[in-house]
């Protein structure tokens, strides 16, 4: 098994949540057509070791169409860039200069970026269909366990589903940026101009970390 898995496993279990986490996981795969793939469900979890958590961008849950969601928050393994990730794309060029076409985000969660979902499930065609399962709170307890761990660590929320989770976090940190989501109906609206990657940057330059090569 993957070694940085076995390391979430390991704090899962020290938060009393692994039990809770996979009798979850074997409820919501007993549907089918259930997003992303079981396999690729824990994909953000091999990326990077709970202790190198620097940033945490929250999502919502994942891509509802077959074949996109790939596990990491925003991301896809789908050569098509999604709406709400092209977004992102603009506003990191918009911020950055930097012109992304690289949809997958897995070197952005190796530097440090927990992109994280609070749902981590979702039945194909159907957006939000499992988010009263249970995964949220999972999530809460995972954040704030993280927190615990590193007072330090930047959180980046986007819209309001990230806001109420963050909320309701029982350990919450000081660095928090906030702004709409990147999703067409919100861009306008309070992501667009929200340069929010060279403001993490600054954070963590400001408490002596490394940049993000975003």
């Amino acid at each position: 098994m993957n070694g940085i898995l076995n390391s979430w496993l390991d704090f899962l279990t020290q938060l009393n949540l692994r039990e809770t986490v996979e009798t979850l996981l074997d409820q919501v795969y007993r549907e089918e057509n259930v997003l992303p793939p079981r396999a690729e469900v824990l994909s953000l979890f091999k990326l990077i070791n709970p202790q190198d958590v620097r940033v945490v961008i929250i999502g919502q849950d994942p891509y509802h169409t077959p074949g996109v969601a790939n596990g990491i928050a925003f991301a896809t393994k789908n050569s098509k860039t999604p709406p709400s990730l092209k977004n992102i794309f603009k506003e990191l060029q918009n911020d950055l200069g930097i012109v992304r076409t690289d949809n997958d985000l897995s070197d952005w969660v190796r530097q440090g970026v927990l992109l994280i979902n609070s749902v981590f499930t979702v039945r194909a065609g159907e957006p939000n269909s499992h988010q009263h399962v249970g995964w949220q709170a999972i999530v809460q307890k995972i954040l704030s366990g993280l927190n615990k761990m590193n007072s330090e660590i930047i959180y980046c929320l986007w819209g309001n589903n990230a806001k109420y989770l963050y909320n309701n976090l029982e350990v919450r940190n000081r660095n928090c940026i906030i702004s709409a989501h990147p999703s067409p109906f919100s861009y306008a609206r309070g992501f667009a101009g929200s340069t929010p990657f060279s403001k993490i940057n600054k954070l963590l330059r400001m408490i002596g970390g490394q940049e993000i090569k975003w």
